[in-house]
């Protein structure tokens, strides 16, 4: 099975970002298997790693500007969470 691919925006400095912690996060999956729904945006509780190769998904990261990093992270997303309900 292929990696998955998503993305997220971080707001906070890069060093400062905690590591391998369960956390709510938005993540856009940039790889559906129907691209209709390429970019949908959703809540995870995810884990996160700066090692591309700790989790079985790839994580891009993006600055508050958009400005993308260029080497991706990877990622373990446990749920889905609604936050609206």
């Amino acid at each position: 099975m292929a990696k998955k691919e998503y993305d997220t925006f971080i707001l906070t400095e890069l060093e400062e970002f905690p590591e391998d912690q369960e956390m709510e996060i938005i993540v856009r999956d940039l790889t559906p298997e129907d691209r209709r729904y390429k970019y949908r945006s959703a809540y995870v509780l995810a884990k996160i790693s700066k090692s591309e190769s700790k989790y079985p998904d790839r994580l891009w990261v993006r600055l508050g500007r958009g400005q993308l990093q260029e080497k991706p992270w990877s990622i373990q997303i446990i749920k889905e969470v609604n936050k609206f309900a």
